[in-house]
This record gives structure tokens, C-alpha cells and sequence, in this order.
């Protein structure tokens, strides 16, 4: 599990319930993980250990991971979008979040290719090189 319940309450993006957020967890990873390419899934980069690097980058990227992983299990929990399926079926035709309110055919709009990640958590990832596609030529 890359995030606990008290971590994602630090992160203070929403007060979700306990419950809420077990129940969204496990689909949220399986998001994360597809956009990302499995980096922290595979073995080859630690999440704990880069959380508590000394190395800055590091350290900042590891905590936007959680950031990121946060953001998408909030969406998930006040849309009903937890996975891909759910977000390219257009079930949700409109959608309020605070003061904000979306009226769509879909959630494409909203979240990003054929996933259930809300662009906020993309442009996040983006940003720390998560979504970086290329080939190492060392």
C-alpha cells in the first residue's frame, strides 16, 4: 500500500471517511500504477526510501506520488469513478465538488486518456517526470 489513511488525511485534500477511503484505495493504486508505468510497483524504485532521502528530488517526487495518489482517491470517492471502465462508459453526467460543478457526457474532460486520474494528479505527476515514456540510452 503506497498511502495510509493517516498520510492521506496529512495531505488535507479531504476529510473522507476512514471507511471511504479503504474502499478506494486499492483501485486508485491500479490507476496511479497504469500512468505511471508501475515506478514504484515494479521493484526498481523504493517509496520509502526516497521519502526519506537526502536527496531532495527524490524526496520532493516521492511526496508527489502520495500527493498525486491522494488526489485520485478523493475523485474517485465524490465521483464514483474508480476505474477505466467507469471513465470512458460516461456514466457520470454531472458532478459537484465543493463549489464547483461539471456538466458533461462523460469524464474525459476531466481525467486523463482512457483512466480514472483527474488531470490535477496528472499535471502533478507530469511535473516530478512520472509519465516520462522514453528510452534510457546509457
Amino acid at each position: 500500500m503506497y498511502l495510509t489513511y493517516d498520510e492521506f488525511k496529512s495531505l488535507e485534500i479531504s476529510d473522507i471517511s476512514e471507511e471511504n477511503f479503504k474502499e478506494a484505495i486499492a483501485k486508485a493504486e491500479i490507476q496511479i500504477d497504469m500512468v505511471t508505468n508501475f515506478f514504484y510497483a515494479n521493484g526498481s524504485h523504493d517509496l520509502q526510501n526516497d521519502l526519506i532521502s537526502s536527496n531532495k528530488r527524490l524526496n520532493m517526487r516521492a511526496k508527489a506520488f502520495k500527493r498525486a495518489l491522494g488526489i485520485i482517491i478523493y475523485y474517485a470517492v465524490e465521483t464514483g469513478v474508480s476505474s477505466s471502465n467507469d471513465a470512458i462508459s460516461g456514466n457520470v453526467k454531472s458532478l459537484s465538488i465543493g463549489r464547483t460543478h461539471l456538466d458533461t457526457s462523460g469524464t474525459a474532460s476531466v481525467t486523463y486518456g482512457k483512466s480514472a486520474v483527474p488531470n490535477e494528479a496528472i499535471a502533478l505527476l507530469f511535473h516530478w517526470g512520472f509519465l516520462y515514456k522514453g528510452v534510457d540510452y546509457r
